[in-house]
């Protein structure tokens, strides 16, 4: 059980937010495939520098010296 809470704080957050850009994106296709292209073109841009400016800082607990 234990394990299970863990992995829920850890991880949930991520695929909560994966999951709803996924829909926000599917739904942008409903309405028209063009507006849908932007719109997964922005998300994989704020996903990119996202990641770019997380890998930048050190992990927790780990002092820049």
């Amino acid at each position: 059980m234990n394990k299970i809470v863990k992995f829920l704080r850890d991880y949930a957050e991520d695929y909560l937010v994966f999951l709803g850009v996924l829909l926000v994106n599917l739904a942008t296709y409903r309405l028209s495939v063009t507006a849908g292209l932007y719109c997964t073109g922005a998300s994989c841009i704020v996903a990119g520098v996202l990641l770019a400016v997380m890998a930048r800082q050190p992990p927790k607990g780990e002092v820049n010296r």
